[in-house]
């Protein structure tokens, strides 16, 4: 006789943790709206600079050619992160963790996670980092000098964000920065195009026809596009979304279309923002033949653009979407690859970040290991973003979607009725295909770049 949902449950791995005050499901429009909020945190923990970096270069070095390539990155990446929900919410062994799916599908997965969280967090979290002192340092008129000043301030950035991580409503305060910076953002790049004054609205829809352009610019045409896919598609970052939901106590089935009415409206801003950066890097630059190459570019774009304030505009737009991010992963990061190390090793925590070595690996790894990349002689930015972050982004996201899709189209882990109907295993099955690809062609293209300079 086959075992009962409840016998399953209470029988087999960690029975999902609850909250002792669950959250009540909204009934108004106002209580829809103050409960949402996991989506924007984790919408804004996304754009960052990768966002930023890699849809500037493709509007200025391609126009509006592979704007295609943005709606396929955000589609990828709603449906990765709506999966990785489902499976927290609907799942049928009480996992609490994403991790602890993974590694129903192969034993393995929480120990490659693990390493390859480890690996990725550090040079994203360095991405970071670089953008809010090279914002920082611009804003203060290169105070501590062309050599050291970066440094400087991303000690003070640092400090910042150790301060952040210790005050106990560190969630509540990350909730209202990423409502504060999309909005700035949103009006910076808006104001900008105002001040244009011109918008290609015919190039802009032929770049949604899937239209494959020649080579321009430092970087081929190809590898603009699954580095646009890999930055902003998917990555081990969409596997921070259960920790937020967490915050607000989503923990069981019920809260399933709120948490999805969450993604989609924090997702919207994204999406919004991406486009701004991109119509604005082609209305200035396309044609021009000036490549965005680094990040002073970035504020060149924004001069032309707007004026003399336009690079003051630039570096606070940089800063926002980066602080944003830097917290919130600093501690995300940590509590993924910890919680992969401790399935692979069957050690038992109730929480993560109950491990004695958490606090000082967060601070270590992900706060303190990052700074290296703003002494002499570093990586610039873009370079950074589009051959680190989309690198290590595009070897780790098949696994993650592999995974995912096993997991949520199975009677074997999902509670009964909630397995991914066809159209939905479909799509995520797409996403992997994707994900290949872009390995494939980032890797080609990493190492034909490489080889130039040996």
């Amino acid at each position: 006789m086959s075992k009962s949902l409840k016998d399953l449950k209470n029988s087999e791995a960690p029975v999902r943790e609850r909250n002792e005050a669950p959250s009540a499901l909204p009934k108004t429009f106002m209580e829809y709206m103050r409960s949402l909020g996991p989506g924007l945190v984790l919408a804004m923990t996304f754009l960052g600079t990768g966002d930023l970096v890699s849809s500037t270069v493709s509007g200025a070095n391609y126009g509006y050619a592979l704007l295609w390539t943005l709606v396929v990155a955000l589609a990828a990446r709603y449906f990765m992160v709506s999966a990785v929900a489902k499976y927290k919410l609907q799942n049928r062994h009480g996992d609490t963790s994403i991790l602890q799916g993974f590694q129903r599908v192969w034993s393995g997965f929480p120990l490659l996670l693990g390493v390859a969280i480890l690996f990725l967090g550090i040079v994203i979290q360095m991405s970071f980092l670089r953008a809010c002192a090279v914002a920082l340092y611009n804003l203060f008129g290169g105070f501590g000098g062309e050599t050291w000043g970066v440094f400087l301030f991303s000690l003070v950035v640092v400090g910042l964000t150790f301060l952040l991580l210790i005050n106990p409503n560190q969630y509540k305060l990350l909730e209202m920065l990423a409502r504060f910076a999309s909005v700035a953002i949103i009006a910076a790049f808006v104001f900008a195009l105002f001040r244009i004054g011109s918008f290609d609205v015919i190039g802009f829809f032929k770049g949604l026809t899937f239209d494959m352009p020649p080579n321009q610019g430092p970087f081929n045409a190809i590898f603009i596009a699954v580095a646009t896919i890999g930055a902003i598609g998917g990555s081990a970052v969409n596997l921070l979304y259960p920790y937020f939901m967490e915050d607000k106590g989503w923990d069981k089935p019920k809260y399933r279309k709120i948490q999805q009415l969450d993604l989609i409206t924090g997702m919207l801003p994204l999406l919004v923002i991406n486009v701004l950066f991109w119509v604005v890097a082609a209305e200035v630059f396309y044609g021009t033949g000036i490549p965005v190459s680094n990040e002073n570019d970035l504020a060149l774009m924004m001069e032309l653009a707007v004026g003399s304030a336009g690079p003051t505009m630039l570096w606070v737009c940089l800063f926002l979407a980066a602080f944003t991010s830097f917290p919130a992963q600093a501690r995300g990061f940590t509590l993924l690859m910890l919680n992969g190390f401790h399935l692979s090793a069957k050690k038992n925590y109730k929480k993560t970040d109950e491990d004695p070595k958490f606090r000082y690996l967060s601070i270590g790894l992900f706060l303190l290991l990052p700074i290296l990349i703003s002494i002499p002689g570093a990586p610039d930015l873009v370079l950074l973003n589009v051959f680190g972050t989309s690198v290590i982004t595009a070897l780790i996201l098949p696994p993650i979607v592999v995974g995912l899709v096993l997991m949520t189209s199975s009677r074997k882990y999902m509670m009964e009725g909630y397995k991914n109907r066809w159209w939905e295993t479909g799509i995520l099955v797409i996403i992997a295909v994707i994900g290949i690809w872009s390995t494939v062609e980032i890797i080609r293209n990493f190492v034909d770049q490489i080889s130039k300079f040996i």
